[in-house]
């Protein structure tokens, strides 16, 4: 089904209304809402941020590995990081997203998060994501001009952690 254009001679005054005028108008109205929602469906799930680090070096925490201005507003619905290869790890890894809604500095940064996302190590295997993080729902509103910052809270020992993801998706 497709969008039908309706002849100015079918909606003349004067002209007579017929099955065939109320079919077309029908059947575009039902185009137009199937496009809307196929819209919908495609647009609901926007990555903000994939972030990759494919060259790691030990340390037990890091602060602030990186920032972003949003230049949007969105909700974050979904967020994780994704392990390449185990190796011999241990421990856990496990990550922060704090946001400000004033500046860079340090001090103005909340977690988005109740439970941080974190891999267990002994469990995990090559190319595992995280599944247990849990938002601050009066965190994950982000407007034009916020600011994200991305943080290791805990990094696996026996190792170098050298190549993960963090991803962050927002509608």
């Amino acid at each position: 089904m497709a969008f039908s254009t309706i002849a100015s001679a079918a909606i003349a005054v004067g002209a007579a209304i017929k099955k065939e005028l109320w079919d077309k108008v029908k059947n575009s109205f039902d185009d137009h809402e199937a496009r809307i929602n196929t819209l919908e469906t495609v647009a609901t799930k926007v990555p903000v941020i994939k972030w990759y680090v494919l060259n790691g070096s030990s340390f037990s925490t890091a602060t602030g590995l990186h920032y972003y201005e949003s230049d949007i507003d969105f909700t974050i619905t979904s967020a994780f990081i994704r392990i390449f290869e185990k190796g011999t790890l241990t421990g856990s890894f496990e990550v922060d997203i704090k946001k400000s809604t004033t500046n860079l500095n340090g001090a103005s940064f909340v977690s988005i998060f109740t439970t941080k996302p974190k891999i267990t190590m002994s469990g995990a295997s090559d190319y595992d994501a995280s599944t247990n993080q849990v938002f601050d729902a009066g965190q994950i509103d982000i407007a034009v001009g916020d600011f994200l910052r991305f943080d290791i809270t805990q990094a696996p020992t026996s190792g170098v952690m050298s190549k993960f993801l963090l991803t962050v998706y927002g509608e």
